[in-house]
């Protein structure tokens, strides 16, 4: 198979064992639903300058861009990776998962479930593919999909195995599940370390994991700003990681508010992470130069004319892309 996107009409199963806590383990197998027709995509591009090394912009300053609607995505969601031309758009603790072919510019499958339990209280903000196959064999590296704590817990990450299966002739996907692997808890958050509302985003070309984070007490200055933290990505081995402030291998904080972080991605050193939605009055894409450990862009799309909520941020085909509730839209830099 020269691709992994050979289509077909397909019927999607997901099987997965989750654990919230340590002694709460809760079994899943829900039917996914196929689409009965396929919806024109919104797919956002996003073209960075060639070379933002060396701006150092003020607290205030912001670039503005100009966009295009590319097409609509009638699915709700509130994050999204991409491998290949697929893309994975997951809903509020995986109540929905929806495969997305990017160079088609279509909904492929749509996947529901109904959560059981105290599952239904988490958010999935952030999911970002890893740099490791947990079998060499398999078509995707491992899927990381960030998790926010309950009050006063930690974050964490679920770790999942796709597993396609295939027609006959392998020429085509005809189902897949998912096998969570692994979970992340990283720490607990303190005043500290301000590890509140951890984002995970995995460095493919580094191999490094990173975090971005705010600190949740509104009464510590470190609330207005976002932390940035760099951490070993766990061996996939081990079914269950516990993360303490000790393994936090660098970290440092960028000057704006780290309120209603939404996606991002990791291209060429350069973090790409959007943030806020209409109500807020302001909507950025903030990029962060890794390297140097500063903030060294960010474009006002509020201002631009954007008025919908950027979900995932992902690259794809030499582009940064934001997608959406009304689905992906071409962004350019003036």
């Amino acid at each position: 198979m020269n691709r992994i996107g050979h289509r077909i009409a397909i019927s999607i199963c997901l099987c997965i064992t989750y654990s919230c806590d340590k002694d709460d383990s809760l079994m899943f197998a829900r039917e996914l639903i196929q689409e009965t027709s396929i919806p024109d995509t919104t797919t956002i591009y996003f073209k960075p300058n060639e070379d933002p090394v060396g701006l150092n912009p003020k607290k205030e300053e912001v670039f503005y861009t100009k966009f295009s609607q590319y097409a609509d995505l009638s699915f709700k969601h509130q994050s999204a990776a991409v491998y290949d031309d697929y893309v994975f758009f997951v809903e509020r603790c995986r109540m929905s998962v929806c495969l997305y072919d990017l160079s088609r510019k279509a909904i492929v499958y749509t996947a529901t479930f109904k959560p059981a339990g105290s599952i239904s209280i988490y958010h999935c903000n952030q999911s970002t593919f890893g740099t490791e196959r947990y079998d060499p064999s398999d078509p995707f590296p491992l899927l990381y999909v960030s998790q926010r704590a309950k009050s006063g817990k930690r974050c964490f990450v679920e770790v999942l195995r796709i597993h396609p299966k295939y027609n006959e002739d392998q020429t085509a996907i005809v189902s897949f599940k998912l096998e969570l692997i692994q979970e992340i808890y990283f720490p607990t958050m303190t005043r500290d370390n301000s590890l509140g509302n951890v984002n995970c985003v995995i460095d493919a070309r580094k191999g490094a994991m990173y975090t971005y984070s705010r600190n949740n007490r509104s009464a510590d200055g470190n609330y207005l700003q976002c932390k940035i933290s760099r951490f070993e990505i766990p061996d996939i081995k081990q079914q269950q990681v516990v993360l303490e402030d000790s393994d936090i291998e660098s970290s440092f904080m960028i000057d704006i508010s780290a309120e209603n972080m939404q996606g991002a991605c990791i291209v060429d050193d350069l973090l790409y992470i959007a943030q806020g939605y209409p109500s807020t009055k302001y909507i950025y894409l903030n990029v962060v130069n890794l390297q140097q450990e500063r903030l060294v862009k960010r474009y006002d799309l509020l201002g631009s004319g954007v008025d919908w909520e950027p979900e995932g941020c992902f690259y794809y085909d030499g582009s940064i892309m934001l997608s959406h509730t009304n689905g992906i839209s071409r962004i350019e830099a003036k």
